[in-house]
């Protein structure tokens, strides 16, 4: 299952509960520079991420690349964070907007625009070749202190033959339609779809609420923006469907991914990242194909998830110079293409998404993902949005359950997120 979410931490709770050691790098015993990376993917991606760390030490005899591996998310920050505060943290390291957020209040994140044309090292000309999307989300103030590593954007999964037998030739091009959609796939054994005890729910609805003309936090991201007539329409969609059961609403965070890969439910807003486990629930027993998210009144409007990759100030400066040099090799056109392959993450480059078309026409899923990202919107980048996306889905999920009104939900989660906005 996916996590690029399921992260609820602050930073206050994190160095208050949890100790750890690490390092930003050092001069081994045959003269390299150790550069040291942290990361919790795992499977295939992880597999992917340890053939371009061979690749990397076998093309030269400077540098030597290391992985930390955690098991998840959640510990990768918890440890960089307390990592940080001793000065050790690893050299480089994925970080999700919001950790950036808290790495660079740390002061601990290097201008990687100081790196640019350094020998082995990206121009400030390569950046131009990366998607323009990609890049909202790598800028602190106007510092580029991060750059796009992997990245994912949600779509829609259906399950074709839910929909032929529902007399439904293709899926739905709006939320409207999805709802009409709902009304037409519940039988006595299957259903439309799950509404989930999951943070990615809150990002569904952050992207349904700009598809209706509003936005979750304001443009400050100081207040929230989302008790609104738009707010207001996108929470009320799941609540009348929930009303008249043509959805479900479960407590499990995997609900929505396990159902669908049973053949319980016809359609599923996830990611590219959750292809592989999807092929691996759904097996032959049924065709799965992919279309763009719904559409709303203002458009179509999908969250993006994942993490970009940041370099820590706290090694000495040859030390960050080699991780910069790894972060070249690694988001290379080449290496990314080898990268996007084997994960199902959005491509970085333009370039890459040029290598890669042969891949995309046989591989139609992953296609859907790309021609996505001309609708992409950035989850909130501020520190605390990952403790407010928690709060927020106390209030969604009451409200489908029937335990609070869509209009009482949205006014108590507006109050206790701009508490902790305050703070």
């Amino acid at each position: 299952m996916r996590v690029r979410r399921l992260v609820a931490l602050t930073a206050v709770a994190v160095l208050a509960g949890t100790s750890a050691c690490g390092g930003g790098g050092d001069e081994a015993a045959d003269g390299r520079i150790t550069v040291t990376v942290g990361t919790a993917n795992q499977g295939a991606v992880l597999k992917s991420l340890t053939e371009i760390v061979g690749s990397f030490n076998a093309s030269q005899s400077e540098i030597t690349v290391k992985l930390q591996q955690y098991p998840d998310p959640a510990t990768l920050l918890q440890k960089t964070l307390v990592q940080l505060s001793a000065g050790e943290p690893p050299t480089l390291s994925p970080c999700q907007p919001s950790w950036a957020a808290a790495y660079a209040k740390a002061n601990g994140l290097v201008d990687v625009s100081t790196m640019f044309g350094a020998p082995g090292a990206m121009t400030a000309q390569d950046i131009e070749d990366f998607h323009p999307v990609l890049l909202k989300s790598t800028k602190i103030d106007g510092r580029q202190l991060t750059l796009p590593f992997d990245r994912n954007i949600s779509f829609l999964y259906y399950n074709k033959a839910l929909l032929r037998q529902a007399g439904l030739t293709a899926p739905p091009a709006t939320w409207a339609q999805f709802a009409e959609y709902a009304a037409k796939l519940n039988t006595a054994d299957t259903w439309a779809a799950d509404f989930f005890n999951s943070p990615f729910m809150v990002s569904v609805w952050n992207s349904m609420v700009h598809a209706y003309g509003g936005k979750v936090l304001d443009d400050g991201q100081t207040k929230a923006a989302f008790n609104s007539p738009a707010g207001r329409d996108a929470l009320r969609f799941w609540v009348d469907l929930a009303q008249k059961k043509h959805i479900r609403v479960s407590s499990e965070p995997s609900a929505g991914q396990l159902n669908f890969g049973a053949g319980k439910t016809a359609l599923y807003v996830s990611d590219s990242t959750a292809l592989s486990f999807i092929k691996q629930s759904v097996g032959d027993k049924f065709e799965m194909a992919a279309a763009p998210m719904p559409a709303g009144p203002a458009g179509t409007f999908a969250e993006m998830g994942g993490a970009n990759i940041c370099l820590f100030n706290k090694a000495p400066k040859n030390v960050q110079e080699a991780g910069f040099r790894f972060i070249t090799y690694l988001l290379s056109t080449s290496k990314n293409g080898d990268f996007v392959r084997a994960s199902n993450y959005l491509p970085n480059r333009r370039s890459t998404i040029e290598e890669l078309k042969g891949f995309y026409a046989q591989n139609p899923v992953p296609a859907v993902a790309v021609a996505q990202m001309e609708h992409a919107i950035d989850p909130p980048t501020v520190q605390s949005w990952p403790q407010l996306a928690g709060t927020i889905l106390v209030h969604l999920l009451a409200a489908v359950r029937g335990e609070e009104t869509v209009e009482d939900a949205l006014t108590k989660a507006e109050k206790e997120v701009n508490e902790i906005l305050d703070k």
